[in-house]
């Protein structure tokens, strides 16, 4: 029976026979981390999307009912696996470029100001119940019954009725951010006010190398110089060399356009009808001569050499020896079941430390965390963005590293294979909320 149905995002898997894996069955991890490594960019702009509209209504993803009160998604893995990156981006680690990875990591905090919880699916008892509707939805226009999508002149007059030019400083931001001038970070701490100020003024923009044509950041000289102005002018912003006081009037802005240095004034050298919208020009920074990429290998010991612990207890000080010495590649079921007697214990010391009620030495791990986590944030030794990892952790397993039920498979389930890459997962998350366990 087909049947729309709220599911919580918790109950939510991956379908591992998903057509996109190239090898079927292979875990929830991999099946996540396939999908990342196949989209890539494209993974970015769904994230980018759902944060900014939700998730479409129009296009019900379909689940399929589990034994175990989950629900394997049929349909949608892309969208899902975009959510599990945003609520932890670490899960893409070692699967897709840097670039994603950092961009998921700023869209996550933005995606945790609000989260989705739960997704209206349409769920169906077995795979053949599905099988009609994910054939016509993937296989082109089947003569008129699937999706017979929009040529260019369809596009272009839905967009032309409907769409919405961005702003001016808008323009001027993706343009810079496109050409890798400026980064998702800096553009955060842009004062969008004072830049929509200084573009709307036609002495700043004159010496700046560009103008707007109908609502359209045009670039009057070459991409390079003008992204290195541009970006001079968000330096001035963002470092607070100018603020708004200094650019309020027409005419304090002309004299900040006057200011700029000769080395980053523009000068236009196309004419008018040779200009180019910032949006389509080419990427124009270039690396420096004899500049090479390089990648940092990951570390292959848990604990990294810049965590301090101020571990007095005999056994468990050789316990966090062994994590620092033993390899993550040559002994990873040790380091995973050492990591999760360490949390534990060192949990237990601190509840005992500190004489907390509620709990005792027989309590369950998420217990004991939670009543710990609690007592460190009265105390200001933990902050609420730090708590959030182990509150997580605390939560039921939805295949986020990392994972109190997680751990606890390490040490109870024999068909569990701990991996290097998830275990440095656990302790970076972690770490924080064990330094402060450990604080003199």
């Amino acid at each position: 029976m087909i049947e729309v149905l709220t599911v919580a995002v918790s109950d939510l898997v991956v379908d591992t026979e998903n057509p996109r894996l190239p090898e079927p069955n292979k875990g929830q991890r991999d099946a996540q981390q396939t999908l990342a490594n196949n989209q890539q960019a494209k993974l970015v702009a769904l994230a980018k999307d759902i944060i900014a509209h939700g998730l479409n209504p129009s296009e019900l993803p379909i689940a399929m009912r589990m034994d175990d009160n989950q629900y394997v998604f049929l349909e949608g893995n892309r969208r899902l696996t975009a959510l599990r990156a945003l609520e932890n981006p670490d899960l893409l680690r070692d699967a897709v470029s840097a670039s994603v990875l950092k961009q998921f990591r700023t869209l996550s905090k933005e995606y945790e100001a609000n989260p989705i919880e739960s997704v209206m699916c349409l769920v169906v008892d077995d795979r053949e119940e599905a099988r009609h509707w994910i054939e016509l939805r993937h296989t082109g226009e089947n003569k008129g019954a699937g999706i017979v999508g929009w040529g260019s002149s369809e596009s272009s007059r839905f967009r032309s009725r409907h769409g919405r030019k961005a702003e001016i400083y808008t323009q001027a931001l993706d343009f810079l951010e496109e050409q890798g001038a400026v980064g998702a970070e800096q553009r955060r701490k842009v004062p969008v006010t004072s830049l929509r100020r200084l573009l709307g003024t036609p002495a700043v923009r004159a010496r700046l190398g560009v103008d707007v044509d109908d609502g359209t950041l045009m670039l009057a000289a070459d991409p390079k110089r003008v992204a290195r102005a541009l970006k001079h002018v968000v330096d001035d912003l963002t470092e607070q060399r100018i603020n708004t006081a200094a650019i309020y009037t027409q005419e304090l802005r002309k004299k900040y356009a006057d200011s700029l240095p000769r080395g980053i004034a523009v000068k236009a050298t196309l004419p008018p009808d040779k200009r180019i919208p910032a949006t389509a020009a080419e990427k124009a920074a270039v690396k420096p001569a004899g500049a090479r990429r390089t990648t940092a290998r990951p570390r292959d010991k848990l604990i990294p050499r810049d965590c301090t612990l101020h571990i007095s207890v005999g056994r468990i000080k050789q316990m966090e020896s062994e994590l620092r010495r033993l390899s993550l590649q040559n002994h990873t079921n040790a380091v995973s079941v050492l990591l999760r007697v360490f949390l534990e214990l060192s949990a237990d010391h601190y509840i005992h430390r500190f004489k907390l009620t509620g709990v005792n030495e027989n309590s369950r791990l998420r217990e004991k965390f939670r009543v710990v986590v609690r007592d460190l944030q009265a105390r200001k030794k933990l902050t609420p963005q730090q708590a959030k990892p182990v509150n997580r952790a605390c939560q039921k397993d939805s295949f986020l590293a990392p994972s109190i039920d997680l751990m606890h498979q390490y040490v109870h389930n024999q068909h569990v294979f701990p991996v290097g890459g998830d275990l440095r997962a656990h302790w970076d998350n972690l770490q924080p909320f064990v330094m402060a366990i450990w604080a003199p």
